[in-house]
């Protein structure tokens, strides 16, 4: 099918937007089928525990993981977290006994492992979320979730994939997350109501 738009002469074709949507929505299949159940579960530990205790979740990414975080963190507060990005200007201190949620396709980000360094060496808990093993997060050590998929670090050609640069880990990322605090609000019982109760009313 194509469209009105004109790029020179010839009408532009909406086929590509469809068929990387078929695409994405596959590779959200295959990543499901390929993320560790035991990786996802200790994650979930470590929030539900995080809640319980009172203390805080941060979250750090740079560019476009970051916006996903930022997703993350604001979901974390409707449910009733202590939830924080790191940079703002009102974030509180890191302390022992918080977590920090790190996301970074390649794992290797100077900016968001510098920032894991200095929450581990106050006493604070990493999940870093990646779309491959062996990263320098990992080494921190930290709780790594790997959601296979091209980061923009790897070289074309090196996944099957045609969108460009990180674009598939994030999507990746932030569906994943999405689907954390779904089971979040199974496990706490948390309502919708509440959640709207916390919803910024200055919009």
């Amino acid at each position: 099918m194509s469209c009105g738009c004109n790029k020179g002469s010839e009408p532009v074709s909406t086929g590509v937007v469809i068929s990387t949507m078929k695409m994405l929505a596959g590779q959200i299949e295959m990543a499901a089928g390929a993320v560790s159940q035991k990786d996802v579960y200790d994650m979930l530990a470590v929030l539900l525990t995080a809640k319980e205790k009172g203390r805080g979740v941060f979250i750090v990414g740079a560019g476009r993981s970051g916006l996903v975080g930022r997703a993350f963190a604001m979901r974390l507060m409707h449910m009733g977290f202590k939830a924080y990005v790191i940079s703002e200007t009102v974030t509180p201190a890191v302390q022992s006994g918080d977590v920090l949620v790190a996301i970074s396709g390649s794992g290797n980000t100077k900016y968001v492992v510098e920032v894991a360094r200095k929450c581990k060496r106050v006493g604070a808990s990493v999940i870093a979320l990646t779309s491959k093993d062996g990263s320098d997060l990992k080494e921190l050590p930290a709780l790594n979730v790997v959601l296979p998929s091209k980061c923009k670090e790897d070289e074309s050609g090196s996944f099957d994939s045609k969108t460009p640069m990180g674009t598939t880990f994030e999507i990746l990322a932030l569906v994943f997350l999405d689907s954390v605090i779904m089971q979040l609000i199974e496990l706490t019982g948390v309502t919708e109501d509440e959640m709207k109760a916390r919803h910024a009313n200055t919009e």
